[in-house]
């Protein structure tokens, strides 16, 4: 009888404790980190056949650390739709980036601090990646920043710090291809 009392104590207690939720564990997701993304044309017009450069910025809203991806690398951990004001959608050139090694590297940005970049986003003569800037004309674009690969896969997963995993969208942008002055 004593052994049966023991087993039942024992029993209810392992059903207790697989019921309460491990802390710290690498499954457990981290609350989303508030982070904001910008996407900034780094002038109003571009003449056409300039190479159209971008800013592009993401910030750290939170009160704790975020991980972040340091790449802003076009369809990698950044994503452009650009149409032209009448609504034509503007066609990649060149190749999507499959995989970039950055020894799967990361950047914590602290509460309140930034990270930004300049990047080219338009093809050129040597057939960069990019967008195809061929018409003047007014352009919008919406920007989506994304971390590329799942923390999960990472090889130094840092643990309970929250990723800035997306999509982060920025608000539209917009700007203009004009003809070469005389």
């Amino acid at each position: 009888m004593r052994t049966l009392k023991y087993l039942f104590y024992c029993s209810v207690v392992l059903a207790l404790l697989v019921g309460v939720p491990s802390r710290g564990s690498l499954n457990e997701a981290a609350p989303a980190p508030q982070v904001t993304f910008t996407a900034t044309p780094m002038k109003k017009a571009f003449v056409l056949n300039e190479k159209v450069t971008f800013r592009f910025t993401i910030k750290n809203e939170s009160e704790s650390e975020v991980l972040v991806s340091p790449a802003f690398i076009l369809n990698y951990d950044v994503y452009l739709e650009i149409q032209s004001t009448a609504g034509k959608v503007i066609p990649w050139c060149g190749v999507n980036a499959r995989r970039i090694f950055l020894g799967d590297k990361y950047v914590k940005l602290s509460a309140g601090k930034t990270l930004s970049m300049e990047r080219p986003v338009s093809c050129d003569d040597s057939h960069d990646s990019g967008y195809a800037f061929s018409e003047i004309g007014d352009y919008v674009v919406n920007a989506t920043y994304r971390f590329p690969v799942s923390p999960k896969k990472l090889r130094d997963n840092p643990g309970p710090v929250a990723f800035a995993l997306g999509p982060h969208k920025a608000q539209p942008v917009h700007f203009a291809i004009v003809a070469k002055g005389p």
